[in-house]
């Protein structure tokens, strides 16, 4: 039997020491990254705190003292440390110095130095949150909530990669949540175990995909499906069926705004005939930085001199009409289905507006995030 590679107590130390670092400064992620400068290695830990990056600590490293750093995160997250030219997933429960528990997903791969890994802080608190407090305010709510609380239909939350998707999904679903209703999700991976919530883990290995895991839900009499993220065609087919069939499907999808997002169904090559009639509106979102209370945006202690400190989501939502549905069916261009929308559409430039007015972001911060597509 292959011996598994020892570590020491301060690797053990030290990674304690960055998570609770990362816990206490809001970071939702840790990059643990190998990098040569100026001819010397060295290992790199970087924060992303309210969707930016940040330097935490700049080690120089010794081979030994890299891998056993590497090889002390992946036993604790149930990885292999022997396979190092391979991607792994894991993750681990953390324990704060408050005694609070705190789960931690793991990702490793191998890049030409050596292996990057990235634990994602997966703090429950934060997808236990009310849509006003994500940002929508109580005119948006009345409008979403027509939609979500539809006894049937498709709805889709869409943006980019970490714009808050999962977060919405989540809250919405406790919205929707009574004991009265079977709500099953569909998840990879599972990011917050909720009680009451029939929840699938995506096993690729066992056969239990996005689409093998929709059709057995769909023998479960369900009410209530959330997909946890549209891939491809044959996921987006079936939850649209799903919908068809009696069902209210959540799902989220990359996408730039709430009509691009229709566009990108078509684009997957989904037959037009699903989305016009099951889709029942498409809720697209951003984060923006606030600026700091406590400096006013001069940079302080309190937000690491970045002027900025937390985040709010922006919203943009149509809900599906009759005059959409036909040109749907006719893959009609984007410019034409916004025009369709009409009133039927809260366009990004209203939350937007709010924002600035108040003077709790800066336009440079608006930029910087619709830039990122």
């Amino acid at each position: 039997m292959e011996k598994k590679p020892e570590f020491k107590d301060q690797s053990l130390h030290f990674i304690n020491e960055i998570t609770n670092k990362a816990i206490r400064e809001r970071a939702t992620d840790i990059h643990w990254e190998p990098f040569i400068t100026e001819g010397q290695k060295e290992f790199v830990v970087r924060f992303r705190i309210d969707g930016v990056l940040r330097d935490v600590d700049k080690v120089v490293k010794s081979d030994p003292q890299m891998d056993s750093l590497t090889n002390a995160i992946k036993i604790m997250s149930g990885l292999d440390p022997t396979k190092k030219r391979r991607e792994q997933d894991g993750r681990f429960t953390f324990t704060t110095l408050s005694g609070a528990d705190v789960d931690v997903r793991v990702a490793s791969m191998p890049t030409i130095i050596g292996e990057k890994i990235v634990m994602r802080i997966m703090d429950r608190s934060r997808y236990c949150l009310s849509l006003e407090e994500l940002g929508m305010d109580k005119e948006f709510v009345e409008v979403y909530r027509s939609v979500f609380t539809r006894p049937e239909g498709f709805v889709i939350i869409s943006g980019p990669t970490g714009s808050g998707k999962t977060t919405t999904l989540y809250s919405t679903l406790q919205q929707v949540y009574s004991r009265q209703e079977n709500i099953c999700t569909i998840e990879d991976p599972v990011e917050c175990k909720f009680v009451g919530i029939n929840q699938i883990q995506v096993e690729h290995e066992f056969g239990m995909t996005f689409v093998s895991g929709l059709r057995a839900i769909m023998r479960q009499d369900p009410d209530i499906i959330a997909v946890g993220e549209i891939r491809d065609g044959e996921t987006a087919r079936t939850a649209l069926q799903a919908a068809l069939a009696g069902s209210m499907v959540f799902s989220t999808l990359h996408g730039r705004d709430a009509i691009h997002t229709i566009i990108r169904l078509l684009d997957m090559e989904v037959e037009p005939y699903f989305i016009s009639s099951a889709l029942t509106g498409v809720l697209a979102q951003r984060l923006i930085r606030l600026i700091c209370k406590i400096c006013k945006g001069k940079g302080c202690s309190q937000c690491m001199n970045t002027g900025f400190k937390k985040r709010t989501g922006i919203f943009e939502l149509v809900v599906i009409n009759d005059k959409m549905r036909d040109l749907i069916l006719h893959k009609a261009s984007a410019d034409e289905l916004r025009a369709a929308a009409g009133n039927n559409i809260v366009p990004f430039q209203g939350s937007i507006d709010k924002l600035l007015k108040e003077n709790l972001t800066t336009q440079q911060e608006i930029d910087r995030v619709f830039a990122i597509e």
